[in-house]
């Protein structure tokens, strides 16, 4: 495993909720705490992004394809979890 240094910038509400998350599953919001949050929530992130670009869901919800006949075009309204997850 390789380690990176990441400039991130957050706001406050971010930070706080970080902070939050470390308390909760970690028991402080040491460096080393947050460090962890954030590990998790950009691993999150790519296996997300990894299984929608495959055509797969991670959290295995209803895929409601909508078609009109009148239309070429397919629509897809898949993402009400990952818009409130990660706030596309």
């Amino acid at each position: 495993m390789e380690m990176v240094d990441l400039d991130i910038e957050m706001d406050n509400d971010l930070i706080a909720k970080t902070h939050d998350l470390a308390l909760k599953y970690f028991g402080d919001d040491s460096d080393a705490s947050l460090t962890q949050v954030l590990e998790m929530a950009f691993t999150m992130r790519c296996l997300w992004s990894r299984f929608v670009r495959i055509g797969q869901q991670e959290t295995g919800e209803a895929i409601s394809t909508w078609e009109f006949p009148e239309s070429t075009i397919k629509r897809e309204n898949s993402g009400s979890i990952q818009d409130w997850l990660f706030r596309r």
